[in-house]
């Protein structure tokens, strides 16, 4: 696997998290805002050179929105993955 096709993956993954932070079942948000600050976020934040403080800040803030505009405001934000992240490697 290439540099770039790990980097796509590991994009992928934190899009899919962001995407899990607004579902409306509450195990799968959990989870999702837990892998946002286990080390294996940390790990694979520092390996692409991310903020994960900020991404952590962003998803953290999710919580605090009622369950439509929580989901709309993460499929927004997995949407700016794609623009901004992703589609500058592929």
């Amino acid at each position: 696997m290439d540099l770039n096709a790990e980097t796509k993956l590991d994009l992928l993954v934190i899009k899919q998290a962001v995407r899990d932070c607004g579902s409306k079942d509450i195990d799968i948000s959990s989870k999702a805002l837990s892998y946002f600050i286990s080390s294996d976020f940390k790990k694979l934040a520092k390996r692409n050179q991310i903020d994960a403080d900020m991404v952590r800040g962003a998803v953290g803030s999710l919580s605090a929105y009622p369950l439509l505009s929580r989901k709309k405001l993460a499929n927004d934000m997995a949407k700016e993955i794609d623009a901004v992240w992703v589609k500058k490697i592929t």
